[in-house]
C-alpha cells in the first residue's frame, strides 16, 4: 500500500468528501425510511435504490478522503449523472432542486478537472 503522507489532500477534496459522506448518511436514512413505508405502498424499489446510492456515496467519500484514483473517476461519473438529472429536473416541477443539482455538479466537475493540485493528488 502506498504511503499517503507523500501526497496531501487538497482542501476542496476534503470538503467534497465530507459533503458526499453527509449525502450518503442522509441517503441511507431516506432509504430505510422508504423501505419502512413500503409495507403500505409501492416504495420498495425507490427505497432500495436510495439505500444503495447512500452506501455508494459513503464509499466514494472514503475513496476521495484516501485519494483513490477510482474514487476520482467514479465521482466524475456520478456528478455527470447528477448534472443530467438536474437538467432534466429544470424542465419538470423541481426547478429549484434542478438548479441546485446543476450548480453543485458543475462546481465539483470544474474543480476536479481545473485544479492541478487535485489531478496531482489523484495522479490522474
Amino acid at each position: 500500500m502506498e504511503n499517503l503522507t507523500t501526497r496531501s489532500r487538497p482542501l476542496g477534496i476534503t470538503i467534497i468528501a465530507i459533503i458526499m459522506a453527509i449525502q450518503g448518511i442522509l441517503g441511507i436514512i431516506a432509504g430505510i425510511t422508504l423501505l419502512a413505508g413500503s409495507a403500505s405502498g409501492g416504495l420498495f424499489a425507490a427505497g432500495i435504490i436510495t439505500l444503495v446510492l447512500g452506501v455508494l456515496y459513503l464509499i466514494l467519500a472514503w475513496g476521495l478522503w484516501t485519494l483513490q484514483t477510482w474514487a476520482f473517476w467514479a465521482t466524475v461519473i456520478l456528478e455527470v449523472i447528477a448534472l443530467l438529472d438536474g437538467i432534466f429536473a429544470l424542465g419538470q416541477s423541481g426547478f429549484f432542486s434542478g438548479i441546485v443539482n446543476v450548480v453543485l455538479a458543475l462546481v465539483i466537475l470544474i474543480y476536479l478537472f481545473a485544479d492541478r493540485n487535485v489531478r496531482a493528488a489523484f495522479r490522474t
